[in-house]
């Protein structure tokens, strides 16, 4: 193996990183990683478990002089997300990572990097195999699946750890202590399809809303773009004249926002040109409304020549736009205790047709438990005025910010010593694997989480800055004294 990150600093941080990357990890195929962490911790004496998922845990007891130490937990994710770049030919099943150091920069070549989370793995295995590090007692948690939803961190068992602090190691700004994340939700409304003839001497138009930016439904969210289903919606309604749906289809992914949606209509060729007039009148003030955040939305007809086919009765029809209209979208509360933070939302994702129903597709955000409840009722109460099923998917808990935190204290105040500025205290509108791990224990815990500067994550342009690397190893080993 090429020692590419040899004389970096931490050399012993990049050291493990480039170790770890020499074994294949994308999400679900963690077994080897874990072995290889799992013996590396057994050839150092330390004790550790495998869980049959392969969770790890690994132990080590306390260097500092207290009597009574405390126990800290550390914690991140072994697996990475596996994305390459059209011109190479990786195969993340049995390719290393080829890592590349330029300037003040460490990326790979052409895929994906695996800095989230691989150096917050190097960072827990660097301490557990100094010698020289003053700390408390330690319960490094490294799981698996984290990018797929949180799926290994929700099948572990905490039993028996004693962990009163957890310093979470999957963040990506270093100015910046994370002190909160979003739980989720995914909703799936189902209708079922009813169908009547059509009027063969209709013309078809189909509308298609598109150009929008989109983005990361958790991210994103804040920025208050355009939804192509909601929009759909009100391009629907807007329509006074009588007029039959025969298919509709929007988003791709719960946790992106639509950036399109296509409708095909069923019209009288006489009422054709007032049709077409009422939906540009819409879309006209559509466009206008969003053109801040979204300046190439593009709402586009497109007539077809006549033909034979089904379309929905009123009712399937009427019950469809009624959706498109009642399921909230968007920003639904924001934190009341941290400035300008996002609390809850709710992201309508997906309209699509199977052979038998349409499906529409939403995934809840909260910061808080009781809110992201109270946003499953409003969508439960909405399926139910409409007479439609309603089934919850893929749901984990917040880990809800907790105000007058030690830790946070703590952490803020050794942040500010250190380097001579206040971080941000911040939550994240994403799911970390904290807010379940504190919910897990027995004891109660606070957590913080804490990470360098990492950049275009899950794409092969993804990178980390070697200085910030270091930064964030001076500031993790200050805490480690201090707790």
């Amino acid at each position: 193996m090429v020692n590419i990150t040899k004389g970096l600093f931490p050399e012993i941080v990049f050291k493990n990183f480039e170790n770890i990357s020499q074994i294949p990890r994308s999400s679900g195929h963690e077994k080897e990683v874990s072995d290889y962490i799992f013996n590396f911790a057994k050839e150092l004496g330390l004790e550790a478990y495998q869980d049959e998922s392969y969770n790890l845990v690994v132990k080590k007891s306390s260097t500092n002089s207290s009597e009574t130490p405390s126990t800290l937990m550390l914690q991140a994710h072994m697996d990475m997300v596996a994305e390459s770049d059209p011109s190479t030919e990786h195969d993340f099943q049995k390719d290393p990572i080829k890592l590349i150091v330029k300037d003040n920069i460490l990326k790979a070549d052409k895929t994906t990097l695996g800095a989230d989370n691989g150096i917050g793995v190097a960072y827990m295995m660097s301490i557990l195999e100094s010698d020289d590090i003053i700390h408390p007692n330690l319960e490094c948690v490294f799981t698996v699946n984290e990018e797929n939803g949180l799926i290994g961190v929700n099948a572990m068992s905490l039993y028996g750890l004693k962990s009163t602090n957890v310093i979470n190691l999957d963040s990506e700004e270093d100015d910046s202590i994370l002190v909160g994340s979003a739980g989720a939700v995914n909703s799936t409304i189902t209708l079922r399809k009813e169908y009547k003839p059509s009027n063969t001497k209709n013309v078809a138009l189909e509308i298609n809303v598109n150009g929008l930016l989109g983005g990361h439904s958790g991210m994103d969210i804040e920025k208050q773009r355009g939804n192509a289903n909601i929009i759909m919606g009100r391009i629907l309604n807007s329509i006074t004249y009588p007029y039959d749906l025969f298919n509709i289809s929007g988003g791709s992914k719960r946790n992106t926002i639509p950036r399109s949606c296509e409708a095909i209509i069923s019209i009288n060729n006489d009422e054709l040109e007032k049709i077409v007039r009422q939906i540009q009148k819409a879309s006209a003030k559509i466009q206008k409304e969003f053109y801040a955040v979204d300046p190439k939305l593009k709402i586009e007809l497109r007539r077809s020549a006549p033909t034979e086919f089904k379309v929905f009765t009123d009712n399937c029809k009427s019950d469809i736009i009624k959706l498109l209209t009642l399921i909230p979208d968007g920003v639904m509360s924001w934190s009341k205790s941290l400035k300008n933070t996002v609390e809850s939302s709710t992201n309508f994702a997906v309209v699509r047709e199977t052979n038998t129903h349409v499906e529409f597709i939403s995934m809840t955000r909260s910061s808080v438990q009781s809110k992201k409840d109270h946003i499953k009722v409003i969508l439960s109460t909405i399926a139910r005025t409409t007479g439609v099923p309603i089934e919850f998917s893929d749901e984990y808990d917040p880990w809800e910010h907790k105000v007058k935190s030690k830790l946070e204290k703590l952490s803020v105040d050794i942040y500010a010593e250190l380097f001579g500025v206040y971080p941000h205290v911040v939550a994240m509108h994403c799911g970390l694997e904290s807010g379940v791990l504190i919910n897990k224990l027995d004891q109660e815990a606070e957590a913080i989480s804490i990470g360098p500067n990492m950049f275009d994550v899950h794409t092969p342009n993804e990178y980390v800055e070697i200085d910030s690397v270091g930064k964030i190893w001076n500031y993790l080993l200050e805490l480690l004294k201090s707790l």
